[in-house]
């Protein structure tokens, strides 16, 4: 039985597979395989040498398996022995769906299992109230039946069990393209992949665009979002990410001009400007308020359906959304204080206050949107409205929630107005969460937008020489790596096809971003934060020498040295 293919990715496979000390087999290798609509099957393979190892690799059995649409090759590279007992109480130290390593119950490798099923069939996933990686005995018995015919029996406290790493290939038969897979550790199990090369990062851009316009329905809804290990549908609706991932669309419309993204952007528009919007007449003139469920108006609604209805207008020039984007702003206007201040939630049916506070999001929402309002109309009103809010963030001292929405209003703010107490506030905004910034174990994609707004901000401040000392708060080479360890490690939170092949429906998902500590959940807006971040960061690519350069000349600034 040949196989087109197979042999080259042998070959190659050969040349890099690494043998275990003993006790263990020489060799333990993992074959997965997927048509690429159903979970992948896996199958263990253990050789005492290389010539073994490739006989067993082209028996019918796995020979087969090589010749799927998408195939993984993962080798076992080290082992650790350890009681079951000490497994578990390390499980409890490790955050849900983090845990790194596959698991054997047996030296021989006879009943062992990847990361990537242990992830895939949700086997160390309790649900979102349990905030560490444990053992689901319910998923685990399924899995463990399909796996292996047998019921999965739990290994007494006393029993030792074998945690081990891998390294890894990965082959989609149908562009013969063959890949070098992460290591175990934090991006295990993905493919290599260089962020700062352009067209890996268009690539990204591409993907998760397609993916998203994808779930925009024929009657403009979204499809929500869904729960890959059992392909279950979110069964909730949220409108305000209905508008933010919108214009999140229309981000990348810009950039790709594809006409899928277009169609996707016009369907959700209208169903917006139709369905979503409930339009009133008050004393300033005629308002508009996004309904959302619950009977409710949320401040944040009417924001991102600005700016939705903005960056439409600024990326095809067509003026009719400019309309609604006044109304909705005159429905901001309504919900603002004399403070500049801002009430949070309306009652949908009589639009009287129903909550003063719910998010600090909704504020730099509100604030962003009436900025980019005022950009695109010139009308002074939503600017003079956008100064009395970000005056009041300034005064209740907003800097300490780091948000990402502010960081974009103050950077629009700045273009206007470059007042030192608007530069100072989006530094400090973001000055002492550089740690967390680079070190979060999650991808966190908002830290990347937080950081390419900011960017923004610094790269025109810096223009300005007399704004220098408000600058050197902040740390710019700190920040830039900062920055760039955040945007490599978004790559984490993608489905590539060799990620995504371990969940029970791998095409519902390749090509989408996933929250991994929520079960590795894909919905519309954890999509449109990556896609929004990645795309500020492909312009920040862009003049990425000239920000080095900035950030050196602060260098020798503070050195004393001339610039």
């Amino acid at each position: 039985m040949k196989i087109t293919g197979v042999s080259k990715f042998l070959d190659e496979f050969a040349s890099r597979v690494s043998a275990l000390p003993a006790p263990y087999p020489r060799f333990v290798v993992f074959v997965s395989a997927t048509d690429g609509d159903s979970r992948a099957r896996v199958r263990t393979i253990t050789a005492s040498s290389l010539d073994e190892l490739r006989e067993a690799l082209q028996e019918k059995g796995p020979l087969q398996m090589l010749g799927a649409r998408h195939l993984r090759l993962d080798w076992a590279t080290s082992v650790q022995a350890v009681s079951f007992a000490t497994y578990k109480a390390a499980m409890q130290k490790v955050k849900r769906n983090y845990s790194r390593k596959g698991l054997s119950l047996d030296a021989d490798f006879q009943h062992a299992i990847t990361e990537g099923e242990l992830n895939g069939s949700a086997l160390l996933y309790q649900g979102a109230q349990v905030p560490h990686c444990e053992i689901n005995l319910n998923n685990f018995g399924i899995y463990w039946k399909r796996r292996f015919g047998k019921t999965f029996e739990v290994p007494k406290d006393t029993d030792t069990v074998h945690l081990f790493s891998t390294d890894g290939m990965f082959r989609d038969r149908d562009s013969g393209e063959i890949v070098s897979l992460e290591p175990s550790g934090p991006n295990g199990g993905r493919r290599i992949f260089d962020i700062m090369q352009p067209a890996n990062l268009d690539f990204l851009i591409d993907e998760s665009a397609g993916y998203l316009a994808a779930q925009v329905n024929e009657n403009g809804m979204f499809h929500y979002g869904r729960h890959p290990c059992f392909d279950r549908p979110i069964n909730h609706y949220n409108t305000l990410r209905h508008a933010s991932s919108t214009y999140a669309l229309c981000e990348a419309y810009e950039l790709t001009q594809r006409d899928d993204l277009r169609a996707a952007i016009d369907r959700s528009l209208r169903q917006i400007a139709k369905n979503l919007v409930k339009y009133s007449k008050g004393p300033d003139g005629a308002s508009a308020f996004l309904m959302d469920t619950g009977r409710e108006v949320k401040l944040g609604g009417n924001a991102v359906a600005i700016l939705a209805c903005c960056k439409f207008f600024e990326v095809t020039g067509d003026r009719t959304v400019l309309e609604l984007a006044r109304r909705l702003g005159n429905g901001i206007l309504s919900m603002q204080r004399a403070d500049g201040s801002f009430c949070h939630v309306l009652d949908a049916d009589t639009l009287t206050p129903k909550e003063d506070f719910r998010t600090v999001y909704y504020d730099g929402e509100a604030a962003f949107g009436l900025m980019r309002l005022y950009g695109a109309t010139g009308d002074q009103r939503w600017l003079d409205a956008t100064r009395r809010a970000v005056d009041y963030f300034i005064d209740k001292d907003y800097w300490q929630y780091n948000d990402h929405w502010l960081a974009y209003c103050v950077n629009e703010l700045s273009r206007h107005y470059t007042d030192p107490k608007y530069i100072a506030f989006g530094i400090r905004n973001v000055r002492d969460y550089l740690p967390f910034i680079r070190e979060r174990i999650t991808t966190f994609p908002t830290l990347l937008e937080l950081c390419c707004a900011t960017r923004l901000l610094l790269q025109r401040a810096l223009q300005d020489a007399s704004l220098a000392p408000v600058i050197d708060a902040l740390d710019l080479h700190a920040f830039r790596e900062a920055m760039e360890h955040r945007a490599q490690y978004l790559t984490n939170g993608f489905f590539f096809p060799e990620v995504a092949m371990y969940f029970r429906n791998p095409a519902s998902v390749t090509g989408s971003f996933f929250i991994r500590h929520h079960g590795f959940r894909v919905r519309i807006d954890d999509v449109e934060h990556y896609l929004s971040g990645l795309i500020a960061y492909r312009s920040y690519l862009k003049e990425r020498d000239g920000f080095i350069a900035l950030c050196d000349q602060q260098k020798q600034r503070q050195l004393g040295k001339p610039t």
